[in-house]
């Protein structure tokens, strides 16, 4: 895992339980299982805003410390 050398991630998922699972540490709560990162029914410019905002709580998240696995939910 990235995490075990220093460097902090956070995973943007649709599916959460399946993040810890596998070991995530900062899991981000996001979109539905085939458009994690987007959703076809916005127009593309409120689509773009969206998947600005999601990257922004990512780093965020990255920027908490934790001090075991936590899932961020859509802030």
């Amino acid at each position: 895992m990235i995490e075990k050398n220093g460097i902090p991630a956070a995973m943007v998922t649709a599916m959460t339980s399946m993040a810890k699972v596998a070991g995530a540490n900062r899991i981000l709560a996001s979109g539905l299982i085939p458009h994690t990162l987007g959703d076809p029914t916005k127009t593309p410019e409120d689509e773009f805003a969206w998947r600005q905002r999601q990257v922004h709580k990512a780093l965020k998240a990255v920027a908490t410390p934790i001090a075991e696995a936590q899932i961020f939910p859509d802030w």
